[in-house]
């Protein structure tokens, strides 16, 4: 892979380059991630693509607009999710924030055409959808939810949407408003630029990046069948169930494809293991919180707070830290529902005991959920020590950065098993919610999952050992490094790795925005990704939190990167340039 073919330098660009489904996007200097922070024009107005969670999609947005013009009332705004369950849910969740005393939220259900008699099967599809219309003084809750939940359709889905009805709703748009132009110039001063989606793309911009996506995904055999959704599903959750299977020829219960269950986001995966919890044990969890045990990825936490009876937060994620919560669990002062960690954790990569922790959660009757993303289950095998594993296919099991995705899956030995079974089965999971062209594109995507995690463990370790060479580095961040060490060798599998995650520590800011803004390699949100990606991570996360964050060992100045398939040789000179260039500013400041 030839590190050109990705690597864009324009801030707002699409991450790889002309990828029109893209989940990340560039922000190249340390100055242009304070200033998208900051709300800055210079930033914002360039910003063509995001990662789809915060940035909502130039296809979802026009297709908004659309629904808002053509069914929605005075003052209203929309949101499209990609169910009716899923929308009552995002409903009740404005409902129950908002400080209104009188808010009403509609959902409207609409359907695509199915293909007819004749017509081409392969591109057409019935497609069921529903639209959430609020006050538009509710919108940040609304966007609350859709960034929380990971729920909300997808880019593709949005275009296929868009393609099939826009006539229609151009039409009724029209027909609903007599100065269509006035009404849409007055939306457009409150629509779509709030400071918490701080987005200005334009569907101009869009339609370019699809021509160039369209001829790059039939180059290389990209666009399939529509009508192998359905199979592409089960062969995403036969090769997941298969390799967590590889990993211990000791289970005692196999995994089964029927306990893999695909969302369209990690997040999504994380919001429906919390909400099995919750609907499957009623009673404790109209009592008991959850923990969070260790830093976790900002949304995560997010969930435990605003779903549920609240979170108790060991944010270091230690063994002293687990220590204290086993002192209190014994002494009764603790109660708790639920247990939900990172393996390893993302950005400071601890390992937890997983093990204790498991022993622990039998004894005091907690259930256990862990995040294994960052590993990655071809790595580490963490499923006997949880009874909800989950991960965001959007990472490396895709790695092309073009598909949104997630996986839940349940420990078939867990003594919880059939009634978190039960309650997905019954109350939650729906197949459709994972758009069928999606499925399609992360079945490709991830068929080479295991040669490329392999080769990205072997790069990654080079370029800790260049760090670890660098005395202006301050601290690394490496499973293979921490502290926590065993306890990730505990879990780590035969052939595993220590993954492509690496945060690193100037001991001057200077020296990191340096050598941030000098390394030439992609630069932007997400991880896992088939190429090198780069992020002043803390800033990006939380920057208004920044104090905050350092009371847990989070240096605002610290920098993610994300170890790719490049040539092993090429990626270090790639870093060696760098830090070659903070070295003579370091040296030149000093003099």
């Amino acid at each position: 892979m030839k590190s050109k073919d990705i690597i864009s330098q324009e801030v707002g660009a699409p991450i790889p380059n002309y990828t029109a489904h893209a989940v990340s996007v560039t922000l190249p200097t340390w100055e242009a991630n304070v200033g998208y922070e900051e709300g800055q024009e210079w930033v914002v107005n360039k910003m063509n693509s995001g990662y789809p969670r915060f940035f909502i999609h130039s296809w979802i947005q026009e297709l908004s607009n659309l629904l808002e013009l053509s069914y929605g009332k005075d003052g209203e705004r929309c949101m499209i999710f990609p169910t009716y369950k899923i929308a009552k849910s995002c409903r009740k969740f404005i409902k129950e924030k908002t400080l209104l005393s009188n808010c009403n939220v509609r959902i409207l259900q609409l359907s695509t055409p199915s293909p007819t008699q004749g017509e081409d099967e392969s591109i057409r599809i019935e497609t069921n959808f529903s639209v959430v219309y609020f006050p538009s003084s509710e919108y940040p809750l609304a966007k609350q939810y859709w960034q929380h939940a990971g729920q909300g359709i997808s880019s593709r889905m949005g275009e296929y949407i868009l393609s099939e009805l826009k006539p229609k709703l151009l039409e009724l748009s029209e027909h609903n408003s007599k100065d269509l132009q006035q009404k849409q110039k007055a939306k457009n001063k409150t629509s779509r630029r709030s400071s918490s989606l701080r987005s200005s793309s334009s569907t101009a911009t869009a339609v370019t990046e699809k021509e160039y996506s369209t001829f790059i995904e039939e180059r290389f055999g990209r666009n399939l069948d529509l009508r192998f959704n359905k199979e592409a599903r089960i062969i995403l959750q036969k090769r997941i169930s298969t390799k967590i299977n590889e990993a211990d020829d000791n289970q005692k219960n196999k995994l089964s494809k029927d306990d893999v269950y695909l969302f369209p986001s990690g997040m999504a995966s994380i919001f429906n293991a919390h909400q099995a919890i919750l609907l499957s044990f009623p009673e404790r969890a109209a009592k008991q919180k959850s923990v969070c045990f260790g830093f976790p990825y900002v949304d995560t936490l997010n969930i435990l707070k605003k779903w549920g009876q609240g979170v108790h937060f060991y944010g270091f994620g230690d063994d002293d830290s687990l220590l204290e919560l086993e002192r209190k669990l014994e002494t009764g002062e603790l109660q708790i529902l639920t247990l939900v960690c990172e393996c390893p954790s993302n950005p400071l990569l601890k390992t937890p005991d997983l093990i204790k922790i498991w022993e622990l959660s039998r004894f005091y009757n907690f259930t256990v959920v862990v995040d294994e993303t960052v590993g990655n289950f071809l790595n580490i095998h963490v499923l006997p020590y949880c009874d909800i594993l989950v991960s965001s296919l959007t990472k490396v099991f895709s790695g092309d950065s073009n598909v949104m995705a997630g996986s839940l899956v349940l420990n078939p030995s867990s003594e919880h098993y059939q009634i978190l079974k039960q309650t997905l089965d019954e109350e939650l999971y729906e197949p459709e919610s994972f758009w069928a062209e999606d499925a399609i594109y992360l079945e490709r995507n991830s068929r080479d999952f295991e040669s490329r995690s392999s080769r990205i463990n072997e790069n990654a370790m080079a370029a800790v050992k260049l760090f670890q060479e660098t005395p202006l580095i301050k601290n690394i961040y490496y499973p293979f490094l921490s502290p926590t060490r065993k306890h990730y060798d505990a879990l780590k599998t035969p052939k595993g790795g220590y993954g492509g995650l690496i945060s690193i520590v100037f001991a001057n800011e200077n020296d990191a925005r340096c050598f941030f803004n000098e390394v030439k390699l992609s630069k932007g949100p997400s991880l896992g990704t088939n190429f090198t990606l780069c992020s002043p991570y803390v800033i990006l996360a939380y920057f208004q939190e920044l104090d905050e964050v350092e009371k847990w060992g989070i240096d605002r100045n610290l920098i993610r990167i994300s170890i790719g398939l490049e040539d092993r040789s090429e990626l270090i000179d790639t870093f060696q340039k760098a830090l070659k260039v903070v070295k003579e500013q370091h040296d030149a400041l000093e003099e």
